[in-house]
C-alpha cells in the first residue's frame, strides 16, 4: 500500500507561540506555527506525527467550503447589522459600485476578478466601520490606544503591539456583535497587560463577565467567513 501523503503546508514563525501548532484555515489550507526558539528541522516530523488528524480536518474544511457558491447574492455582516444585496452582470469591464442602499452592482468577466473586487470593497468597508467602533469602546473603557490598522489575516482576529498599536481583521464584520466587542476589548486590555497573565484575564472579566462565550465563538468563527472573502 502506498504511504499516506501529507497535505501541503506553510510555516509561520511566531514570537508569541510556546509550542509547535497545526492550524487548518479556510478553505482547507494548513499552517504550522513555529515558536521562534524552535528549529524548523522539527516541523516535518511534527506534521507527520499528526497527519491522520490533519487530513481529517482538511477534508472536513474543504467539504464545508465546496458546498458554498463562490460569489454571493447576499453579503451578511452580523457585526454591524448590515445585509447587502449583490447583483451580478457579466461584462468585459470589471466594476463594482453601490447602486442603492445596501445594494452592490458587480460587473465582471470571471469569478477571479469578481472576488478581487468584493475583497477590495470589504477592505474599504471594514476600514470605515471598525476603527470608529474601537475608538468608541476605548473611550468608554478608559483604555487608550495609539493607532489602529485593518488587515486581511488568515488566522488572527486581532493583535496589540508594545506601542499600543492595534490590528483588526477585516473578517470581524462576519462575527456576532458580541464577539466583535469582545475582540476589541481583548486587544484594548493588552494596552495594560501585554500578556495573557491572570491579571490580564481578571481585567477582561471585570469589563466583560461573559467573555468566555465570545472567546469560544471566535475560536470557531473563521468558518463563517465566506470563500470570496478569504485572503489568498
Amino acid at each position: 500500500m502506498a504511504p499516506m501523503s501529507t497535505p501541503p503546508y506553510s510555516i509561520r514563525v511566531s514570537t508569541r507561540a510556546k509550542r509547535l501548532q497545526l492550524k487548518v484555515l479556510p478553505p482547507g489550507k494548513v499552517e504550522v506555527v513555529v515558536p521562534k526558539r524552535v528549529s524548523l528541522k522539527h516541523v516535518p516530523g511534527f506534521v507527520a506525527e499528526h497527519q491522520h488528524w490533519l487530513r481529517a480536518q482538511v477534508q472536513r474544511m474543504t467539504t464545508i467550503y465546496a458546498a458554498e457558491p463562490l460569489l454571493p447574492d447576499i453579503i451578511r455582516l452580523p457585526a454591524v447589522a448590515e445585509q447587502w444585496q449583490v447583483d451580478h452582470t457579466r461584462a468585459e469591464r470589471n466594476r463594482l459600485r453601490q447602486s442603492g442602499e445596501c445594494r452592490l452592482q458587480l460587473s465582471c468577466a470571471d469569478q477571479h476578478h469578481a472576488c478581487g473586487l468584493l475583497q477590495q470593497w470589504l477592505q474599504h468597508h471594514a476600514r470605515r466601520l471598525l476603527p470608529p467602533r474601537l475608538a468608541q469602546l476605548s473611550d468608554a473603557l478608559g483604555l487608550p490606544f495609539n493607532r489602529v490598522t485593518v488587515r486581511a489575516q488568515k488566522s488572527r482576529w486581532g493583535s496589540c503591539s508594545a506601542r499600543n498599536n492595534i490590528n483588526l481583521n477585516r473578517a470581524l464584520l462576519f462575527v456576532s456583535p458580541g464577539a466583535l466587542r469582545y475582540l476589541m476589548l481583548h486587544e484594548l486590555c493588552h494596552t495594560v497587560h501585554l500578556n495573557h497573565s491572570p491579571r490580564y484575564w481578571n481585567l477582561v472579566a471585570s469589563l466583560m463577565p461573559d467573555y468566555r462565550t465570545y472567546e469560544a465563538e471566535l475560536r470557531q468563527a473563521m468558518r463563517v467567513v465566506p470563500r470570496w472573502a478569504l485572503p489568498g
